[in-house]
């Protein structure tokens, strides 16, 4: 089973792509949809496990279906050069998997960034996410794959919330990235 993590605050090109992608009995779920808090530094969840985070949200359904999964695709917006605000909380959140838990350990989590300006404007941007995720990757730390797949442009503003009408051929494009997803 695949989980596909929509990073974006809105259900424009993320989600749109990620929809597009999935098969069925995968698992979309739109980081919009659900209320996460961000976490609070307290490491309860380092010394109760069990428990993972004092804090009841959204979270709790994140953490079961990252267990589940064989594969995590995740796309975000590029919002001020980095991740979204929201994506940024559900890692933060991952700390009990950082020193307990093998949560990713030996899965392979994909990444698509979807961002205004084109591709080659957007490729240092990406590059720079790419190695942020690297090094939550690491063996001594969460140690899962990453798999860097696509840097995509959201299209100019009179285009910018259907990623479709800026890809000639987004079926083509689509078919591509399931392939990498599929290897």
């Amino acid at each position: 089973m695949t989980l596909y993590i929509s990073g974006s605050n809105r259900k424009k090109n993320c989600y749109k792509l990620l929809q597009d992608l999935k098969s069925d009995g995968d698992t979309l779920i739109a980081l919009a949809d659900k209320n996460i808090h961000y976490c609070l530094g307290c490491i309860s969840c380092i010394n109760n496990l069990e428990k993972y985070c004092v804090i009841d949200d959204d979270m709790r359904e994140i953490y079961h279906e990252m267990k589940k999964a064989d594969k995590i695709v995740i796309a975000t917006p590029i919002y001020m050069n980095h991740i979204s605000g929201i994506l940024k909380n559900v890692i933060d959140r991952l700390m009990p998997y950082y020193t307990h838990d093998e949560l990713l350990k030996g899965k392979t989590v994909y990444i698509i960034t979807v961002g205004q300006m084109d591709e080659e404007e957007n490729e240092e941007i990406a590059d720079n996410i790419k190695t942020y995720f690297e090094s939550l990757a690491e063996e001594d730390f969460m140690d899962f794959n990453v798999v860097f797949l696509r840097n995509l442009s959201s299209g100019n503003i009179k285009n910018i919330d259907d990623i479709t009408k800026n890809y000639d051929n987004y079926n083509q494009l689509i078919k591509e990235l399931k392939q990498k997803i599929e290897e």
